[in-house]
């Protein structure tokens, strides 16, 4: 049946340290997300209610009548879509811890929520497996803190690994290697993104807080390395800090040291707020500098993304959103 409606709409889900959503984005004309759950920090979860909820939020899509928040999200299209209610998108971000201190971060956010207590996410996983509410052919996708960081990464992951779920996405820092990682890098399902955002030590320090660019392209080394037959499973990403790292010579840095490391796919994004401050008057320096990004990179015959907060801009802008649309979005 073809109406409007979108990925995550259909077979997402997304567990955050205080709530469960559907997806990530905040790409609509509302000042929140779509909620399935508020204020859950690992309680008992009543699947037959939640997933009623959710229905009825389909059920509107195929009328014609899109939810509020979803009003106006880039993400929105027009479509047949099947009629497959299994979690389909699955996103991890209920965790926060990190080794990186990143100036953009939502944890250093004024309204950032501590969490009370983290919750563990594979008795989740198990119970929705045992449903048959999963469909494996989709994507897994972590977006919390590091996962170096958290406990039930490789329990997560290798299980997931074992039901064929045909896409892992991990973001991660990459100041520390992680083994689990590096043996899923070697299957082509797993992917991992790193937002380096820079192409020297200093500017490396001045974003993120921590002295550990050299860490961080070792650590890169060594994940293209362990790349299987898929050469493009390793990507660096570069959000756009103006008055931070917003030059052609800031992004020429970075392209160079990203090629260096033999890595091939690069993502593109925008900070956050500074694209919610000033979305309607947004400089033309800015706009010249995502051109010279996106003409730069198809130059240097890498491939190229655009996470979140960048289609957001694409949208605004009027660019194109059939090419190197990325859906689901990372840190």
């Amino acid at each position: 049946m073809k109406y409007i409606s979108c990925s995550n709409i259909q077979n997402g889900l997304r567990f955050e340290y205080n709530c469960i959503k559907l997806c990530c984005f905040m790409g609509s004309n509302t000042p929140e997300p779509l909620f399935i759950k508020k204020d859950y920090y690992g309680e008992k979860l009543n699947w037959t209610e939640l997933i009623s909820n959710i229905n009825k939020i389909r059920e509107n899509a195929k009328r014609g009548i899109i939810d509020s928040h979803c009003s106006g999200c880039f993400a929105l299209e027009e479509k047949d879509w099947d009629d497959n209610t299994k979690f389909k998108w699955i996103q991890i971000a209920h965790w926060s811890e990190c080794n990186c201190n990143c100036t953009y971060c939502y944890r250093l956010a004024s309204d950032f929520e501590k969490p009370k207590k983290r919750y563990k996410i594979m008795p989740i996983i198990k119970e929705l497996d045992k449903m048959g509410l999963i469909d494996y052919s989709g994507e897994l996708a972590y977006s919390g803190g590091e996962p170096a960081s958290l406990r039930e990464f490789d329990d997560i992951t290798n299980f997931f690994i074992k039901k064929g779920e045909k896409n892992i996405m991990v973001h991660t820092n990459a100041i520390k290697p992680v083994k689990s990682v590096l043996n899923g890098l070697k299957t082509d399902t797993m992917s991992v993104t790193a937002s380096v955002d820079c192409g020297d030590r200093q500017k490396f320090k001045q974003i993120k807080q921590v002295d550990a660019y050299n860490k961080v392209m070792d650590t890169l080394k060594k994940y293209v390395k362990a790349q299987g037959q898929n050469k493009k499973m390793v990507r660096s990403k570069y959000i756009i800090i103006p008055k931070v790292n917003d030059t052609v010579e800031d992004v020429n840095k970075w392209l160079d040291e990203t090629q260096k490391v033999g890595i091939q796919q690069v993502i593109i994004d925008f900070e956050a707020d500074w694209l919610e401050r000033n979305k309607t008057n947004i400089p033309s320096y800015i706009d010249d500098l995502y051109d010279y990004i996106v003409s730069a990179v198809k130059q240097r015959g890498l491939d190229i993304q655009f996470y979140g907060v960048a289609n957001q801009y694409r949208t605004l802008k009027g660019k194109d959103l059939e090419v190197g649309i990325g859906l689901h979005q990372g840190e």
